[in-house]
């Protein structure tokens, strides 16, 4: 994802000096159609992540590939349990599910069925993380592929205990037929050992009736749909990261979540290790925008 002029923000400047993990942070993202930019995209501006991507929509991993930089690598393979599916391709890419659109939704919410109107499909084998040397070492684990997150889970029990964080997409409001949604998510990530920690934002709509027209949409988006969720390695567990991982876990907060507690958490935790001075904490709080510090 190219970017002629990135600026990396001071407090991330003060992580990616200060702090000296072994390694680049690395990133998997399961979905990487570029319909937004994704949020981890300060980080890999700045150069201070390495980025795996998987997207099996022939259109979208054209596109990922012409822009990819020298940090990422994108594979056209579509992730899973390892079994075989049905991938609709839908009029939206960004939509595309191995799940077919559930009839209700479009009854109830009053959506256009065109941008999930199906215009291609394939029957497809899905690959395992576990089954992928790529995919080791992750510390970031992004996923948004319309439902089939837990399958992903299931694939990637081993590559998942490297993980500090997964960011996952949250369904509320059903769209799909048979799709898992926010409490499938949830019993399968913390099955796995991951506890939520917030969301990132949340889609929501105004329902519709005769007198919609003459309603504020901002303030009247009452159902919501879906949002990123951001699941943490259990932080309270009795065995605590390493230094690499909470460092990795530093990076990944200040860069991607905007959870600058949990940097200063992290920090401190490195800080009475020993591994870090405390003048690191202290640069990063003196680095943050004055809205967030009680500075004046």
């Amino acid at each position: 994802m190219k970017d002629t002029n990135p600026t990396v923000p001071d407090h991330l400047s003060v992580l990616l000096t200060m702090l000296s993990p072994l390694r680049l942070t690395r990133i998997v993202d399961v979905g990487a159609n570029p319909v937004e930019e994704p949020p981890y995209l300060d980080l890999l501006h700045a150069g201070g992540c390495d980025l795996l991507g998987f997207e099996p929509h022939p259109g979208a991993f054209a596109e990922l590939q012409a822009q990819a930089s020298r940090h990422e690598t994108y594979l056209p393979h579509a992730v899973g349990d390892g079994t075989e599916v049905d991938f609709n391709i839908y009029r939206a890419s960004g939509l595309s599910s191995v799940f077919p659109p559930y009839e209700g939704a479009f009854r109830f919410l009053g959506r256009s069925r065109g941008n999930m109107r199906r215009v291609d499909g394939a029957r497809m084998p899905t690959k395992r993380l576990d089954d992928l040397p790529e995919a080791r070492d992750m510390d970031l684990l992004k996923i948004d592929i319309q439902g089939g997150e837990v399958a992903v889970f299931t694939g990637a029990e081993k590559v998942l205990k490297d993980a500090v964080a997964v960011i996952v997409e949250t369904r509320f409001y059903q769209l799909y037929e048979n799709e898992p949604m926010l409490g499938g998510v949830d019993l399968a990530l913390r099955a796995h050992g991951f506890q939520f920690h917030k969301f990132m934002f949340q889609k929501a709509k105004v329902l519709p009736s005769r007198w919609r027209d003459q309603l504020r949409a901002r303030a009247n988006r009452n159902q919501v749909i879906d949002g990123d969720a951001i699941y943490l390695r259990d932080l309270g567990a009795d065995t605590p990261l390493g230094d690499d991982k909470l460092a990795h876990l530093a990076i990944l907060s200040a860069a991607v979540f905007e959870s600058h507690d949990l940097v200063l958490w992290a920090l401190e935790q490195l800080t009475d290790r020993g591994t870090i001075p405390q003048s690191v904490g202290d640069a990063y709080l003196a680095a943050l925008p004055p809205e967030l510090t009680k500075r004046h």
